[in-house]
């Protein structure tokens, strides 16, 4: 008579207590039955592929001598799949496939949430200012902001890391917030590249580029969740309606996507935080007499933007007069006029360069723009404020302290 299969639940039982106690003798007597009905059930289990919490974490990594893995791959990455080239028995080549955990990201992609949501979950917003003018609409505008970039003083002549620069970013946001007035609108500008990579790798999804970056990918979304937190919330403090413009930058898109929805998410009660559409990589922007269009611009240089404006909006071009094309990427500030009434313009960044850029011999002013949009009559006044009226500001008040590149001197 056929001996029964071992169930499915006897057999991971085996291999978990096996685990456990550290030796066969243990485990069968922790279940009650003789060592050999164990070794029995081990064996079962073994052949038909269950192992423990370890083991399966170990194959997942790529360790399996038995299945010819000897070679463990580092996390956040796992096996995907491997091919392998046997000649009279014996293993000659062997390809093995890899992935990013999709267990890890899931996790980073919660710490995201979790920071974002942290201490007043759902988000609370302050009263809507009961005096404002609506025709002005301010419109700051957020260069690449690199967050998650890292630098070292001594190659490029200054420090940039988490740290530095959301304490550059938030404060130079207050200082532009706190001199406007009370309005009916701003409109933040995230012009792209607001984070500096996009996964646990640390290069871009596009072109496997290798980045200088600082720290852990859940650490930086967690800096990059609380900054957003803190631009928005202050912007509230001085409109009734903020508009936020979150476009795909070719080092963030991934994070672009995913913090609109979770901006969507956490203040869609307001009914006061309106995030656009960021599907498409063109986002058109209508306020009266007035049309305002962002791009990135990695993929579409500013020479063809004027014919993508008169071509894919061109019911709401016919019907303004003030046009503007607001793009990021360049890392400085250029003014282009392709059209004679569409001006296309860059705008700088606080960011510090990355050592490529440093070598590479870029150099741009770092500065952050609110520019004054009226409805009636386009732009009419802008502020510009500079990286260095930020570090002083900073340093008066003892929260930093700016480095200086280091020149030797006989």
């Amino acid at each position: 008579m056929p001996t029964p299969r071992l169930s499915d639940e006897l057999a991971q039982q085996a291999v978990d207590l096996l685990e456990l106690h550290g030796n066969v003798t243990e485990a069968a007597m922790a279940l009650g039955i003789p060592r050999n009905t164990f070794d029995s059930r081990l064996k079962s289990a073994k052949l038909r592929g269950f192992g423990t919490v370890t083991q399966k974490q170990q194959v997942m990594q790529g360790w399996s001598p038995a299945h010819d893995l000897t070679v463990a791959i580092p996390q956040p990455l796992v096996i995907r799949g491997t091919s392998s080239l046997y000649k009279d028995g014996e293993l000659k080549l062997q390809w093995v496939k890899t992935k990013l955990s999709d267990q890890l990201a899931e996790a980073a992609m919660k710490a995201a949430i979790s920071a974002f949501m942290d201490e007043i979950p759902p988000v609370k917003v302050s009263l809507a200012p009961l005096d404002y003018q609506n025709d002005i609409i301010p419109w700051i505008q957020i260069g690449d902001a690199h967050l998650g970039m890292l630098a070292y003083s001594a190659e490029i002549g200054e420090n940039y890391d988490l740290k530095i620069a959301e304490t550059e970013i938030c404060a130079a946001i207050s200082i532009l917030i706190d001199e406007l007035p009370m309005c009916e609108r701003i409109v933040v500008n995230d012009l792209g590249d607001f984070t500096h990579y996009e996964n646990f790798t640390g290069t871009t999804e596009a072109s496997g580029h290798a980045l200088d970056y600082d720290s852990r990918f859940p650490k930086m979304i967690k800096v990059y969740s609380r900054v957003m937190r803190f631009v928005i919330e202050k912007a509230l403090s001085k409109a009734h309606h903020v508009d936020v413009i979150i476009n795909q930058g070719n080092h963030s898109r991934t994070n672009d996507i995913w913090m609109a929805e979770l901006l969507r998410v956490a203040y869609g009660h307001t009914e006061r935080v309106h995030v656009l559409n960021n599907d498409s990589v063109f986002i058109a922007y209508r306020m009266g007499k007035t049309l305002v269009m962002t791009h990135h611009s990695d993929k579409c240089k500013p020479a063809r933007l004027v014919n993508v404006m008169t071509s894919d909006y061109r019911k709401d071009y016919g019907e303004t007069e003030f046009h503007y094309i607001d793009v990021g990427h360049v890392h400085h500030g250029m003014v282009m006029k392709e059209h004679p009434d569409i001006f296309v313009e860059s705008f700088n960044h606080l960011a510090s360069l990355d050592r490529w850029a440093h070598d590479s011999g870029y150099r741009n002013r770092k500065s952050i723009t609110t520019i004054l949009r009226s409805k009636t009559y386009g732009e009419v006044g802008r502020r510009v404020l500079p990286i260095q009226e930020i570090r002083d500001r900073l340093m008066n008040a003892k929260q930093s302290t700016p480095s200086e590149r280091e020149v030797f001197t006989v």
